[in-house]
């Protein structure tokens, strides 16, 4: 573990913006190993941002360092976030609000059934989250309000879903500066094209500003995976506008916002039906990084690999880098002293319906 690069880019912000350590970084970038047809000529890379930590790394961990600081800093007694029931977020914020004393509310809502969802809600279970079953997704909101106020006493802390607010933001704004000092640093070429999913838009909102701020002019490609309502691009411009004056605020002239949001693209045509579902491209493209060694799941890294492919089919060509965000590794053997019969009776009836297979 070691500071940001945030804090190496600009000193005088270190004791101004509250961090705790958490992630193992600067994670590797590495050449994506692959010369299969699909490839036509470009140089590909990867950004191994599934090994940020353990027990769980991926792209939460460095937004929980920015966080998990601002809760401390708050004086919070309990953190509360929401999304859906399999939700990446919801159980990092588990394990590291734990991590650092402070216990996790859970707010989920239905996805897509499927085993590895099963599996992410006893591990939430595990790590001693409390659990509230929210029947939609629309009807989050006010179950968020609810959670507040029965854990009033708790001095509870609201995190955005997916911890994409601007201080969980900083976490990408740090990234693109970590890739820059590998960039100079000659363990990378300069990247033309930077592929990354989007979902809350938190990683790739981040990532253009500490681009803008590094002078990398790389275009960022963000593929799609949650519904329009919350991946559009209103809602990204927002999140760089809002980040961009917490940094000002802070004392770091920053690139405007509009230089961050022009370098953002958010790709639409993977989606496929929803939300956790999987898609025919998402498979095929899972068999395209297992190829280099990497995992990829339906939901969210199979459709971003889905739309790096289909990318390289119409071009440009030129150095590409693949941004890794999901997990490379999951504490499952905590499941061990759960069941599901511990589980709110919401949550058995959820897992009672018909499942869809493994996938995330």
């Amino acid at each position: 573990m070691t500071e940001p690069a945030l804090f190496r880019h600009a000193p005088a912000l270190v004791g101004r913006i509250p961090w705790i350590p958490l992630a193992t970084i600067p994670t590797p970038v590495e050449p994506l190993g692959l010369s299969a047809p699909e490839a036509r000529g470009a140089d590909l890379w990867i950004k191994r941002d599934d090994l940020t930590g353990r027990p769980y790394g991926g792209n939460k961990v460095r937004k929980l360092e920015f966080l998990l600081g601002a809760a401390r800093a708050a004086g919070a007694g309990r953190l509360i976030t929401a999304g859906a029931a399999g939700s990446h977020h919801a159980l990092a914020t588990t394990i590291y609000g734990r991590a650092v004393g402070l216990p996790a509310t859970l707010v989920l809502y239905p996805q897509p059934l499927t085993d590895h969802v099963r599996d992410v809600l006893l591990m939430d279970l595990a790590f001693g989250a409390e659990l509230r079953y929210c029947p939609r997704m629309e009807l989050v909101p006010a179950a968020m309000v609810a959670a507040r106020l029965a854990r009033r006493r708790d001095r509870p802390l609201p995190i955005a879903p997916g911890g994409s607010d601007p201080v969980g933001t900083l976490g990408y704004v740090s990234a693109a500066l970590e890739l820059a000092e590998q960039v100079e640093a000659g363990l990378a070429p300069r990247p033309d094209v930077i592929h990354v999913t989007g979902g809350t838009l938190g990683t790739a909102a981040g990532l253009a500003i500490g681009l803008a701020l590094a002078g990398l002019d790389a275009r960022i490609l963000a593929t799609r995976v949650a519904s329009p309502v919350v991946t559009n691009e209103r809602r990204l411009r927002a999140l760089v506008t809002r980040t961009a004056r917490l940094l000002q605020r802070a004392g770091l002239p920053c690139a405007g916002a509009e230089d961050a949001y022009r370098r953002v693209e958010i790709r639409h045509g993977q989606a496929g039906p929803g939300y956790g579902h999987g898609t025919a491209a998402g498979r095929r493209a899972a068999e395209f990084l297992a190829a280099a060694g990497i995992a990829a799941d339906p939901t969210y890294i199979a459709k971003t690999a889905a739309d790096l492919l289909e990318t390289l089919r119409d071009g440009p060509r030129g150095v590409h880098l693949f941004w890794h965000t999901l997990s490379a590794v999951e504490p499952v053997e905590a499941t061990e002293a759960v069941d599901e019969g511990m589980l709110p009776p919401a949550f058995r009836r959820y897992l009672a319906r018909p499942r869809t297979g493994r996938g995330v």
